[in-house]
């Protein structure tokens, strides 16, 4: 009976060996991210917005790993979350690209993207200290009078 407890804890010492040592293999490749959600909502006259309103971004600190946004629609209509002068990360036939941030969510759906970094980083670098700013809206459903949320980014 000895035998079978000292084999148990044996093949437990295996198994959490080999579980830490794959997870240190797929983490570089994983990586660590910052992730900024964006929720859809739906306001009065066939009017929408997304949330939160502003995102405030410090180059020195928000880009020293790669940056993703999340968009949820729990609404019943799609939704667009375009920004103006912001550039997503996308790989086409197997070459990765920038291009500007457009992103169609279906109803009730959720989307992501991987965000160019390094551009925001060079916009705000050539603002010699100071802020940068992109406006975000769903160009389907906002108003004339509508200015949409912001990202303001940094020092």
């Amino acid at each position: 009976m000895n035998w079978v407890r000292r084999r148990s804890a044996h093949l437990a010492v295996i198994y959490l060996g080999l579980a830490v040592s794959t997870g240190s293999l797929v983490m570089p490749l994983t990586g660590w991210a910052k992730e900024i959600a964006f929720v859809a909502r739906d306001v009065e006259n066939q009017q929408a917005v997304w949330l939160p309103g502003e995102i405030i971004m410090h180059r020195s600190t928000d880009f020293t790993e790669p940056l993703i946004f999340r968009f949820d629609n729990p609404t019943e209509r799609t939704h667009v979350f375009e920004a103006p002068g912001l550039f997503e990360s996308v790989e086409e036939s197997g070459v990765r690209i920038t291009r500007p941030v457009r992103i169609t969510i279906a109803p009730e759906g959720a989307e992501q993207t991987l965000i160019d970094r390094d551009r925001m980083a060079s916009d705000a670098l050539a603002a010699e200290g100071e802020t940068v700013t992109y406006r975000f809206y769903c160009p389907l459903h906002r108003a004339d009078a509508d200015l949409g949320g912001r990202i303001v980014v940094g020092q």
